[in-house]
C-alpha cells in the first residue's frame, strides 16, 4: 500500500494545478469583460520554470513514508511559493497593462489563489510534522508572510486591480475595518457577560437549563437578515415614541439593531460550554475540595471554574469566530463595516471591491481564532495540558 502524506498530496495537486488556469485578468476598464493570461504570460520563461520545479519537489516530497526531510522540504516550497505567486502577480500585471490605457486593470485570477492556497495547506502540514523542531516550525510559519510584506513594500503589487481599490478607498477602508472590530468586540464582550451567568443557572438548575438551552438554541436557528428584519421594527417605533432614544444614536437601523443580533447569536455557543464545562466537573476533584474545608464559593472559585474556563473559553472562541462573518451581513442594515465592500462589490459587479471586503473578513477570522486558541491554552490546568499532548 502507497504511503504518503495525503494532506501534503492535495497541496502539492493544487499548486500543480495552478500551472494549467489563468493567473491573471487584463480588463479595458474596471467592469469591463477580461482576458485571461497563463503563468507563461503573467511570469515569463524563468518564473514559470522555477514554478514548475517547485511544485514537482512538493509532489516528490509528498509521496512515500512521510520523514522529516520530505517534511522539511514541503515547508521550505510552502514558504517559497507563497511571496512567488504574489512576486508574479505584481511584476505581470506591471509588464501587461504597460501598452494599456490608464483604467485598464489587472485582477489576480484562479492560478494565484491556487498557487496561495497550495502554499497554506503545505506550510500547515509541515508544522504539524515538524514538532521536534520547534525552531523550525517558527520560521516555516512566519518567513513567508514576512516576504510577503517585503516584497509589498517595494511597490510590487501596486498595478494588481485589488490593491488599487484598497489605495482609492484607504481611509473608508480603515474606518469600516474599526467598526467592524468594534462591532464584533462588543458583542462578544455583552454576549460573554449574558451568557455565562445563563450558563451558570443552567449548570445549577435542571429547571432553568431546559429552558435557557431551547431558547438560545431557538436564537440560533433565525437566519440572519430575518433576526435584523425582527429588531429593526420594535427599535424604529422605540426611536420614534422616544425622541430621547434617537438623539443617543438607537435607532431601527444602524449600530444598534447590528449590536443586539450579534449579542443574541454569541448566546448558544457560550451558554452551552459554560453549561457543559461545568456539568463536566470531576465530582473526584469537588469531593477533595469539600474534604479541604472549602466552602461551596470557594469550590466554584478554586475548583470548578479553573476546570471549566478552557470550555467557556472555547465558546468564546466559536462566539467570536461566528460575530466576525455576522458582522459583515450587518452591512445591509446600515451598521458598516467590511460587508460595505462586499455588498458594495456586488451592487457594481466590481470582484476586487467584493475581494476588499471579504479577504480582510476572513484574516480576521483566522487571527481571532489564532489569540483565542492561544488563550485556552494559558487557561487550561497544566496538568489537563499534559495528558493531552501525551
Amino acid at each position: 500500500m502507497l504511503q504518503c502524506n495525503w494532506v501534503a498530496v492535495l497541496g502539492s495537486a493544487l499548486g500543480t494545478i495552478s500551472l494549467l488556469v489563468p493567473w491573471l485578468t487584463v480588463r479595458s476598464s474596471r467592469l469591463a469583460a477580461g482576458e485571461s493570461v497563463g503563468l507563461p504570460g503573467a511570469a515569463g520563461t524563468t518564473l514559470t520554470v522555477i514554478v514548475i520545479i517547485l511544485w514537482v519537489s512538493c509532489l516528490w516530497a509528498s509521496f512515500g513514508r512521510r520523514s522529516e526531510r520530505r517534511t522539511l522540504v514541503l515547508g521550505i516550497a510552502g514558504t517559497i511559493a507563497l511571496p512567488l505567486a504574489l512576486l508574479i502577480a505584481g511584476t505581470g500585471a506591471t509588464r501587461l497593462l504597460e501598452p494599456e490605457e490608464s483604467v485598464a486593470r489587472a485582477s489576480l485570477s484562479a492560478g494565484v489563489w491556487l498557487s496561495l492556497l497550495a502554499a497554506y495547506v503545505l506550510i500547515h502540514t509541515s508544522r504539524l510534522g515538524l514538532t521536534d523542531w520547534p525552531r523550525v516550525r517558527s520560521l516555516i510559519t512566519w518567513l513567508g508572510p514576512a516576504l510577503v510584506l517585503a516584497v509589498g513594500m517595494t511597490g510590487v503589487y501596486g498595478d494588481i486591480s485589488l490593491v488599487q481599490e484598497f489605495q482609492g478607498n484607504e481611509s473608508r477602508f480603515l474606518q469600516e475595518t474599526i467598526r467592524h472590530v468594534l462591532l464584533c468586540a462588543g458583542s462578544v464582550t455583552i454576549g460573554t457577560c449574558i451568557a455565562v451567568p445563563l450558563g451558570i443557572a443552567a449548570a445549577r438548575s435542571k429547571r432553568a437549563a431546559r429552558p435557557i438551552i431551547i431558547i438560545s438554541s431557538a436564537i440560533e436557528t433565525i437566519p440572519s437578515l430575518a433576526l435584523f428584519g425582527l429588531i429593526i421594527a420594535p427599535l424604529s417605533a422605540l426611536s420614534y415614541a422616544y425622541p430621547a432614544l434617537r438623539e443617543m444614536g438607537i435607532r431601527g437601523v444602524g449600530a444598534t439593531p447590528a449590536l443586539i443580533a450579534l449579542v443574541l447569536y454569541s448566546l448558544l455557543p457560550i451558554v452551552h460550554n459554560t453549561y457543559v464545562g461545568l456539568r463536566e466537573v470531576s465530582p473526584a476533584a469537588l469531593d477533595a475540595g469539600r474534604g479541604m474545608g472549602m466552602s461551596r464559593r470557594q469550590l466554584a472559585r478554586k475548583v470548578e471554574f479553573p476546570l471549566a474556563a478552557p470550555l467557556i473559553a472555547e465558546g468564546v472562541r466559536t462566539a467570536a469566530v461566528q460575530a466576525v462573518g455576522n458582522t459583515a451581513v450587518a452591512a445591509l442594515i446600515g451598521a458598516g463595516g467590511l460587508g460595505h465592500f462586499i455588498f458594495q462589490g456586488l451592487g457594481q459587479a466590481a470582484p476586487d471591491l467584493i475581494l476588499l471586503g471579504a479577504l480582510p473578513v476572513i484574516a480576521l477570522a483566522l487571527a481571532v481564532d489564532v489569540v483565542m486558541r492561544m488563550l485556552i491554552r494559558n487557561l487550561t490546568p497544566r496538568g489537563l495540558r499534559m495528558e493531552a499532548e501525551q
